[in-house]
Protein backbone atom coordinates (compact mmCIF):
# COMPACT_ATOMS: atom_id res chain seq x y z
CA UNK A 1 0.00 0.00 0.00
CA UNK A 2 2.69 2.42 1.13
CA UNK A 3 4.36 1.67 -2.50
CA UNK A 4 1.87 2.25 -4.42
CA UNK A 5 1.07 5.82 -2.35
CA UNK A 6 4.88 6.20 -3.23
CA UNK A 7 4.25 5.67 -6.58
CA UNK A 8 1.01 8.33 -6.93
CA UNK A 9 3.28 11.01 -5.53
CA UNK A 10 5.79 10.89 -7.37
CA UNK A 11 3.82 10.85 -10.78
CA UNK A 12 2.30 13.85 -9.05
CA UNK A 13 5.42 15.68 -8.85
CA UNK A 14 6.81 14.28 -11.98
CA UNK A 15 3.80 15.55 -13.36
CA UNK A 16 3.92 19.36 -12.05
CA UNK A 17 7.20 19.60 -12.90
CA UNK A 18 6.96 18.59 -16.85
CA UNK A 19 3.92 21.13 -16.45
CA UNK A 20 6.08 23.85 -15.24
CA UNK A 21 8.46 23.66 -17.31
CA UNK A 22 6.38 23.80 -20.39
CA UNK A 23 4.70 26.58 -19.16
CA UNK A 24 8.09 28.34 -18.76
CA UNK A 25 9.08 27.16 -22.07
CA UNK A 26 5.84 28.81 -23.29
CA UNK A 27 6.45 31.94 -21.61
CA UNK A 28 10.06 32.33 -22.96
CA UNK A 29 8.53 31.90 -26.44
CA UNK A 30 5.60 34.61 -25.57
CA UNK A 31 8.76 37.20 -23.86
CA UNK A 32 11.03 36.29 -27.17
CA UNK A 33 8.05 37.13 -29.55
CA UNK A 34 7.22 40.55 -27.41
CA UNK A 35 11.07 41.00 -27.70
CA UNK A 36 10.84 40.79 -31.63
CA UNK A 37 7.84 42.77 -32.10
CA UNK A 38 9.92 45.69 -29.46
CA UNK A 39 12.58 45.23 -32.37
CA UNK A 40 10.14 45.92 -35.27
CA UNK A 41 8.28 48.72 -33.43
CA UNK A 42 11.81 50.61 -32.23
CA UNK A 43 13.04 50.48 -35.81
CA UNK A 44 9.95 51.61 -37.89
CA UNK A 45 9.24 55.44 -36.98
CA UNK A 46 6.07 55.34 -38.83
CA UNK A 47 4.68 52.07 -36.72
CA UNK A 48 5.44 54.26 -33.42
CA UNK A 49 3.69 56.97 -34.42
CA UNK A 50 0.71 55.06 -35.64
CA UNK A 51 0.88 52.93 -32.33
CA UNK A 52 0.85 56.44 -30.16
CA UNK A 53 -1.52 58.10 -32.29
CA UNK A 54 -3.64 55.65 -34.48
CA UNK A 55 -5.05 57.79 -37.78
CA UNK A 56 -8.00 57.96 -39.36
CA UNK A 57 -7.08 55.62 -42.52
CA UNK A 58 -10.22 56.91 -44.43
CA UNK A 59 -10.28 60.18 -43.54
CA UNK A 60 -6.18 60.63 -44.62
CA UNK A 61 -7.19 58.45 -48.35
CA UNK A 62 -10.53 60.76 -49.01
CA UNK A 63 -9.18 63.90 -48.23
CA UNK A 64 -5.09 63.45 -49.20
CA UNK A 65 -4.51 64.67 -52.68
CA UNK A 66 -5.01 62.83 -55.06
CA UNK A 67 -2.87 64.92 -57.78
CA UNK A 68 0.51 66.75 -57.41
CA UNK A 69 1.68 70.19 -57.13
CA UNK A 70 3.70 70.68 -60.05
CA UNK A 71 6.93 73.26 -61.82
CA UNK A 72 6.66 72.96 -65.88
CA UNK A 73 8.15 73.94 -68.84
CA UNK A 74 7.47 73.73 -72.62
CA UNK A 75 7.74 74.88 -75.95
CA UNK A 76 4.35 76.31 -77.21
CA UNK A 77 3.16 76.81 -80.99
CA UNK A 78 0.10 79.34 -82.49
CA UNK A 79 0.05 80.07 -86.33
CA UNK A 80 3.69 78.72 -86.81
CA UNK A 81 5.29 80.77 -84.06
CA UNK A 82 7.09 78.96 -80.89
CA UNK A 83 7.04 80.27 -77.63
CA UNK A 84 7.93 79.39 -74.70
CA UNK A 85 5.85 78.29 -70.99
CA UNK A 86 6.52 77.60 -67.80
CA UNK A 87 4.62 77.83 -64.87
CA UNK A 88 3.65 76.16 -61.80
CA UNK A 89 0.23 74.33 -60.60
CA UNK A 90 -1.29 73.45 -57.58
CA UNK A 91 0.58 75.08 -54.65
CA UNK A 92 -1.80 74.11 -51.55
CA UNK A 93 -2.23 76.65 -48.91
CA UNK A 94 -1.42 74.42 -45.68
CA UNK A 95 -3.97 71.71 -45.78
CA UNK A 96 -6.24 73.66 -46.97
CA UNK A 97 -8.39 72.71 -50.83
CA UNK A 98 -6.83 76.09 -51.91
CA UNK A 99 -4.01 76.40 -54.42
CA UNK A 100 -1.78 78.99 -56.20
CA UNK A 101 -1.23 78.94 -59.47
CA UNK A 102 1.17 80.66 -62.27
CA UNK A 103 2.31 80.66 -65.66
CA UNK A 104 4.43 82.73 -67.99
CA UNK A 105 4.00 82.68 -72.04
CA UNK A 106 6.20 84.20 -74.67
CA UNK A 107 6.52 83.84 -78.02
CA UNK A 108 10.19 84.03 -79.37
CA UNK A 109 9.19 86.22 -82.54
CA UNK A 110 8.07 88.69 -79.51
CA UNK A 111 4.72 89.15 -81.16
CA UNK A 112 2.52 87.75 -78.47
CA UNK A 113 3.57 87.39 -74.43
CA UNK A 114 0.75 86.38 -71.51
CA UNK A 115 1.60 85.95 -67.54
CA UNK A 116 -1.00 85.05 -65.19
CA UNK A 117 -1.41 84.09 -61.35
CA UNK A 118 -4.50 82.79 -60.10
CA UNK A 119 -6.16 80.76 -56.59
CA UNK A 120 -8.91 77.92 -56.86
CA UNK A 121 -10.35 76.32 -54.66
CA UNK A 122 -11.22 72.21 -54.70
CA UNK A 123 -15.06 72.31 -53.70
CA UNK A 124 -14.57 67.84 -53.56
CA UNK A 125 -12.56 66.13 -51.39
CA UNK A 126 -9.08 66.06 -52.87
CA UNK A 127 -9.01 62.56 -53.01
CA UNK A 128 -12.04 62.52 -55.10
CA UNK A 129 -11.28 60.84 -58.74
CA UNK A 130 -13.17 63.93 -60.04
CA UNK A 131 -13.00 67.78 -58.64
CA UNK A 132 -14.35 71.30 -59.47
CA UNK A 133 -12.47 74.42 -58.59
CA UNK A 134 -13.58 78.30 -59.09
CA UNK A 135 -10.47 80.14 -60.75
CA UNK A 136 -10.15 83.83 -59.44
CA UNK A 137 -7.30 85.29 -60.56
CA UNK A 138 -5.10 88.07 -62.60
CA UNK A 139 -4.53 87.92 -66.37
CA UNK A 140 -2.30 90.68 -68.67
CA UNK A 141 -2.20 89.15 -72.41
CA UNK A 142 -0.37 91.31 -74.89
CA UNK A 143 -0.54 91.20 -78.94
CA UNK A 144 2.08 93.26 -81.03
CA UNK A 145 0.36 96.48 -82.33
CA UNK A 146 -2.99 95.43 -80.20
CA UNK A 147 -4.72 97.07 -77.47
CA UNK A 148 -2.99 94.97 -74.08
CA UNK A 149 -6.26 93.02 -72.52
CA UNK A 150 -5.66 92.34 -68.28
CA UNK A 151 -7.56 92.56 -65.52
CA UNK A 152 -9.86 89.94 -63.42
CA UNK A 153 -9.52 86.50 -64.71
CA UNK A 154 -12.48 84.29 -63.41
CA UNK A 155 -13.47 80.76 -64.24
CA UNK A 156 -14.03 77.57 -63.26
CA UNK A 157 -12.08 74.28 -63.66
CA UNK A 158 -12.57 70.32 -63.86
CA UNK A 159 -10.46 67.39 -63.20
CA UNK A 160 -10.61 63.98 -64.15
CA UNK A 161 -7.87 61.78 -62.42
CA UNK A 162 -7.30 58.35 -64.65
CA UNK A 163 -4.86 56.86 -62.77
CA UNK A 164 -3.73 59.06 -59.18
CA UNK A 165 -0.69 60.92 -58.89
CA UNK A 166 0.45 59.72 -62.46
CA UNK A 167 -2.39 60.79 -64.72
CA UNK A 168 -5.45 63.66 -65.28
CA UNK A 169 -7.08 65.17 -67.39
CA UNK A 170 -8.31 68.72 -66.68
CA UNK A 171 -10.75 71.27 -68.81
CA UNK A 172 -11.54 75.36 -67.43
CA UNK A 173 -12.66 78.10 -69.07
CA UNK A 174 -12.13 81.67 -67.82
CA UNK A 175 -13.09 85.35 -68.59
CA UNK A 176 -10.51 88.12 -68.54
CA UNK A 177 -11.45 91.72 -67.74
CA UNK A 178 -15.20 90.33 -67.77
CA UNK A 179 -18.15 93.12 -68.96
CA UNK A 180 -14.97 94.79 -70.21
CA UNK A 181 -15.07 96.50 -73.90
CA UNK A 182 -12.30 93.51 -74.64
CA UNK A 183 -13.37 90.76 -72.56
CA UNK A 184 -11.68 87.52 -73.82
CA UNK A 185 -12.58 84.25 -72.30
CA UNK A 186 -10.18 81.00 -73.02
CA UNK A 187 -10.99 77.63 -72.62
CA UNK A 188 -7.96 75.16 -71.93
CA UNK A 189 -8.17 71.38 -72.27
CA UNK A 190 -4.34 69.73 -70.91
CA UNK A 191 -3.59 66.16 -70.23
CA UNK A 192 -0.34 65.03 -67.75
CA UNK A 193 1.07 61.36 -67.87
CA UNK A 194 3.79 60.38 -65.42
CA UNK A 195 7.07 59.13 -67.36
CA UNK A 196 8.82 59.08 -63.76
CA UNK A 197 8.06 59.17 -59.90
CA UNK A 198 9.15 62.57 -60.72
CA UNK A 199 8.61 63.55 -64.58
CA UNK A 200 5.40 64.27 -66.26
CA UNK A 201 4.53 64.68 -69.70
CA UNK A 202 1.90 67.37 -70.59
CA UNK A 203 -0.04 69.46 -73.12
CA UNK A 204 -1.79 71.78 -73.70
CA UNK A 205 -4.53 72.93 -75.98
CA UNK A 206 -5.94 76.76 -75.52
CA UNK A 207 -8.54 78.46 -77.46
CA UNK A 208 -9.03 82.18 -77.01
CA UNK A 209 -11.96 84.60 -78.40
CA UNK A 210 -12.61 88.29 -78.02
CA UNK A 211 -13.01 91.64 -79.97
CA UNK A 212 -9.67 91.63 -81.05
CA UNK A 213 -8.64 87.63 -80.94
CA UNK A 214 -9.89 84.54 -82.34
CA UNK A 215 -7.09 81.91 -82.40
CA UNK A 216 -5.85 79.09 -80.51
CA UNK A 217 -2.43 78.10 -79.52
CA UNK A 218 -0.59 74.05 -78.51
CA UNK A 219 2.04 73.52 -76.16
CA UNK A 220 4.25 70.35 -75.11
CA UNK A 221 5.16 70.15 -71.59
CA UNK A 222 7.47 68.38 -68.88
CA UNK A 223 6.18 68.93 -65.59
CA UNK A 224 8.58 68.18 -62.07
CA UNK A 225 6.54 66.62 -59.14
CA UNK A 226 7.15 68.86 -56.31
Amino acid sequence: MAKNWAIAIAALVYFGISTAAYGDTKMSRRANDIEIDRQVIDSSPVLRRWLENPPDLLEEIYNAPIFDQKLRIGITSRDNSLGVDAGFEDLFVGRSPLTVNGSYQSEFSGRESEVQANLRYYLLPLGSYGNIAPIVGYRQFNQIDRPQISGLDVGLQGILILSPHSSDLRLSHTFTSPNGNLEMSTTTLSTSYALTNNLRLGTKVEWRRSPLIYDSRVGILLELKL
